[in-house]
């Protein structure tokens, strides 16, 4: 357990006889939370209006457990933290240095001369990291149909795990329109002119199994610095064949662990605000062999021709919405093609 963990240059383990237990780095890895982001919602209009010039991360307030070889030298350590606010902390297993404040003990529990002891940190200088990612293909991950501003997640050595698509697949919750209640009738008097959609949260479920920690930091760190980036992002889901605007909100680690063969399996959530999400249908459009799109006169006026995928058929549909009819023995049908 030695060179392991350095608290102001002396080892933890030589001088204070602690270590990081197993999964003890989770919250360290965390990355900070978005400051308040100052928004706008228009009752008229879906969604919100989000400020992103210039986002700032917030600080952040982690807990590590340690275990302790000899219950006899906590008070050393304890001794150690209270001189002066920041100390340096060295984890050359995650090859990172932080510095950090402590803000409280957590609990301490002894069995003759082995303990363990968590204590709560403040990380008063959270960085948005810098990276880049893979080449489409090359990261190993056979996955594709998540991307963040055109970069499939996969390009990030990053999997996309169960739970993900039904967070995005869920429908906002409706914004509430101008309502009169009266006390001379029952109900209300709603003003049914429109619906409209609030913005809502998207969690994304993912991990990173990297074959050791300087591929870990090389994955992780270009994935969030896409995430972290200033203005809105923008969050393709294939499956769908939609695209939405949205910006990160916070994430948290499930579980981070250093196996003996040095490889690092890390699973994390990520969770976005897709500024307007309103049901999209699905639509494909009709074009010629050179690819202009088709239009056709609907009430005197070109509109495109969408098809419209339902109930094993596919509908010939207007921009506007109306169903293509033509006329069939004096009566006006559907036109539909068989799939």
């Amino acid at each position: 357990m030695k060179n392991l963990l350095f608290i102001d240059g002396k080892d933890a383990f030589i001088e204070y006889g602690v270590f990081v237990e197993q999964y003890g780095y989770k919250q360290l890895i965390q990355f900070a939370a978005f400051k308040k982001i100052d928004t706008t919602d228009w009752p008229d209009e879906d969604g919100i209006e989000a400020d992103l010039t210039d986002p700032k991360l917030d600080t952040r307030s982690l807990q590590i457990q340690f275990c302790i070889t000899n219950i006899r030298y906590a008070e050393d350590l304890f001794d150690e933290l209270s001189i002066g606010a920041y100390h340096t902390f060295e984890f050359r297993q995650l090859g990172k240095t932080y510095k950090l404040r402590m803000t409280s003990n957590g609990t301490f529990k002894s069995f003759i001369k082995l303990g363990k002891l968590s204590l709560t940190f403040s990380d008063d200088f959270p960085v948005i990291p810098t990276g880049t990612h893979y080449a489409l293909g090359k990261s190993g991950i056979r996955q594709v149909g998540f991307e963040i501003d055109g970069i499939d997640i996969s390009q990030f050595g990053s999997f996309v795990l169960d739970g993900s698509e039904d967070s995005i697949r869920k429908a906002a919750n409706t914004k509430d329109n101008l309502k009169i209640s009266s006390t001379a009738s029952a109900g209300v008097i709603f003003d049914a002119s429109s619906l409209r959609f609030k913005s809502k949260d998207v969690t994304l479920k993912l991990l990173i199994d990297a074959p050791n920690i300087t591929e870990f930091w090389k994955r992780y760190n270009g994935l969030f610095a896409v995430i972290l980036k200033p203005e809105n992002r923008n969050f393709y889901y294939a499956q769908l064949g939609n695209e939405y605007e949205c910006y990160y909100k916070n994430m948290s680690v499930s579980k981070f662990d250093i196996l003996r063969s040095g490889n690092v399996w890390c699973e994390f959530s990520v969770t976005l605000v897709f500024t307007d999400y309103r049901p999209v249908g699905q639509y494909m459009l009709l074009a010629h062999e050179d690819f202009d799109l088709v239009e056709v006169l609907v009430s005197g006026e070109p509109t495109l021709i969408r098809i419209r995928p339902k109930r094993g058929i596919s509908l010939l549909i207007a921009e506007s919405g109306e169903y293509i009819v033509v006329d069939n023995n004096d009566n006006e049908t559907k036109i539909f093609l068989n799939d």
